[in-house]
């Protein structure tokens, strides 16, 4: 059986943590503003989840009935932050919330460091 998808003793579907990171990394890197991604601070989970790239920028709570994320960006220079905070926000949990059918009850969005070298070309 796939290891991203496995069914756990109840008979309920349980998505590993990985493909909730990449869903919303997808979702986030369509956003206006986003330039890339920044890796978060790094902890026991991310020591032992070297291999993990999409947690690198993505910190996933999975619950039995929610998900809560915490993403890491960094934004493109001349951005307004508060509105692509906002935008990664909603794009990211409808992006979640369609594709694993659970609910997002909260999507924390931190801005590493703006993106100067799309300035520095013009």
């Amino acid at each position: 059986m796939d290891e991203n998808l496995k069914n756990d003793n109840s008979g309920n579907l349980v998505i590993s943590e990985n493909v909730i990171a990449s869903i919303a990394l997808n979702a986030a890197k369509d956003v206006d503003g986003v330039s890339s991604f920044a890796a978060r601070p790094a902890d026991v989970h991310t020591i032992f989840n070297l291999g993990d790239e999409a947690l690198k920028s993505v910190r996933v709570w999975s619950g039995e009935n929610d998900i809560k994320l915490q993403i890491y960006i960094n934004i493109m220079s001349g951005k307004k932050i508060p509105t692509v905070a906002s935008e990664v926000q909603r794009a990211v949990k409808n992006a979640v919330q369609s594709m694993t059918g659970k609910i997002v009850t909260k999507v924390n969005v931190s801005i590493a460091a703006i993106d100067f070298a799309e300035l520095n070309k013009e």
